[in-house]
């Protein structure tokens, strides 16, 4: 998975790319006048891609960039994106033959409960302006975005990640596959 110095420095681009989409195009396009966090995306997508372990160090580089530009209190972001990343993993590991379409409908209810976690810690850190947001919407909106872009996300992070699909060998083995 991740090792050497290329997955990292890849990772890194994917989240600074991340960083700049956000803080450069998403805060000025507010469908339902929600702003869609692409960290808590990418950290759900990384968890697919990678599986637990993987998911977590990706959740929580997202949750250490999104802790940079958002005004929480520091850790808020990297705890939860670290828990989505990996709860992703853990997911996606019980459905290791799922189909694209599958892997983006459980990306979009995970983005959806990522934000409910966020929400939920939140309330526990008595946080009223993120406990008093309209929340409902914000799941809803978060999620359908999810679905959308989670072909590209997934690619991204594949890159990201070096996480190749696995091939069977009686392919490789007869190119002409027969």
């Amino acid at each position: 998975m991740m090792t050497g110095a290329g997955p990292l420095a890849r990772s890194m681009l994917v989240l600074a790319s991340a960083v700049v989409v956000h803080v450069g195009l998403l805060v000025h396009l507010t469908p339902a006048g929600v702003i869609v966090d692409p960290l808590m995306l990418l950290a759900v997508t990384g968890g697919i891609v990678g599986g637990r372990g993987t998911g977590a160090s990706f959740g929580w580089g997202c949750g250490l960039a999104c802790d940079l530009i958002v005004h929480t209190p520091f850790g808020m972001s990297l705890l939860v994106l670290t828990l989505v990343g990996y709860l992703s993993g853990a997911v996606a590991e019980q459905m290791p033959s799922a189909g694209r379409l599958a892997r983006s409908a459980a990306a979009s209810l995970l983005a959806a409960g990522g934000i409910l976690l966020f929400a939920g810690v939140g309330w526990l850190m008595d946080l009223s302006y993120v406990t008093e947001a309209p929340l409902v919407r914000i799941a809803i909106v978060t999620s359908v975005v999810s679905l959308a872009a989670y072909p590209l996300l997934e690619r991204a992070a594949r890159w990201a990640l070096t996480v190749r699909r696995n091939i069977a060998v009686d392919a490789v083995a007869r190119p002409g596959g027969g």
